[in-house]
């Protein structure tokens, strides 16, 4: 992902990173002027499915879970790595779907499922976070669908794609018939995961080799936080008080659960017009807006053509 938007000057940069937009544009019913201007300025461009955020701050994919491996285990986070997380899966009638926002503490069904990975020379690790890890020999020859992907999308239109593909494919169902038997058993079987989803993999590049696009990065996301952690940026989550979006940030803005996407969207609106008139003025060089698909970057003559 390479344009003339990365001549400018991390200072001189905003990022907005709104996980959520492409469901609040769909879902609303109205769009304020502002967030709809920008909507028809600017082209798209397209962002790393498996991790957004790294090319966002980075300008270049990286690995989520060697990423996220920094924040959840700092003192053992160099090698290779794959995100095994553990999810519930709902069937009906139609299909199986997967509920990757479960969250599942370890328990009793974690030391069968070790063992079974143990079997394929693979260490399986849980976090106190609840986030999985696997540590690999080598970056598997294999596409899978990151957890944001999830949404609305069978298990069978999910699964790992590419030359190894069959071997993950093969783990997947062994993990959910080992613990299908376990919830079997249990006395609480929703507290034993349906499966784990595998995401994310790969190891990290030598850090001299990479140049953050940002000063500072504002978020919660644990991907995120792993990447201010490795660059060395400070960090700081976007509830904090008195933390407001400045040049030089990358910024995760998020809705309000209990809010309309119209009133989100309202929120949003009010939340980027200081860094429009910025943009405007050229006190700012470029405003990008993103979610996890694409991104769309503005320039001064953006907001002197859609002045709001």
């Amino acid at each position: 992902m390479r344009s003339s938007r990365f001549a400018t000057a991390p200072e001189q940069r905003l990022i907005v990173f709104v996980p959520e937009l492409e469901a609040l544009l769909r879902e609303a019913l109205s769009v304020p002027p502002l967030i709809a201007a920008m909507q028809r300025l600017s082209g798209t461009i397209p962002l790393d499915p498996e991790c957004p955020q790294a090319v966002l701050a980075t300008g270049r994919p990286l690995a989520a879970a060697a990423l996220s491996r920094r924040l959840d285990c700092p003192e053992d986070c160099d090698g290779t790595w794959l995100r095994a997380d553990p999810v519930d899966l709902v069937p009906d009638l139609a299909a199986v779907w997967i509920r990757a926002e479960a969250r599942f503490e370890a328990g009793e069904w974690l030391p069968e499922l070790q063992a079974l990975f143990a079997e394929e020379g693979m260490v399986l690790e849980m976090a106190p976070s609840g986030r999985g890890y696997l540590r690999l020999e080598a970056v598997p020859e294999c596409r899978f669908t990151p957890p944001w992907a999830l949404a609305g999308e069978s298990l069978d239109h999910c699964l790992p794609e590419g030359s190894d593909a069959r071997r993950w494919r093969r783990l997947l169902n062994e993990t959910q018939v080992l613990l299908h038997q376990l919830r079997r058993r249990a006395d609480h079987p929703d507290a034993v995961p349906a499966s784990l989803w595998f995401w994310g993999g790969g190891a990290l590049p030598d850090l001299a080799d990479v140049r953050p696009r940002v000063r500072r990065i504002v978020a919660d996301d644990p991907v995120l936080t792993g990447l201010a952690e490795w660059l060395g940026l400070p960090c700081s989550p976007p509830g904090a008080g008195g933390v407001t979006a400045r040049a030089g940030d990358l910024f995760e803005w998020l809705p309000e659960p209990s809010e309309t996407a119209e009133r989100n969207l309202e929120r949003l609106q009010v939340f980027l017009r200081p860094a429009w008139r910025q943009l405007r003025l050229g006190r700012l060089r470029s405003l990008e807006v993103a979610e996890w698909r694409e991104a769309k970057a503005f320039t001064p003559g953006h907001a002197w053509r859609a002045w709001r």
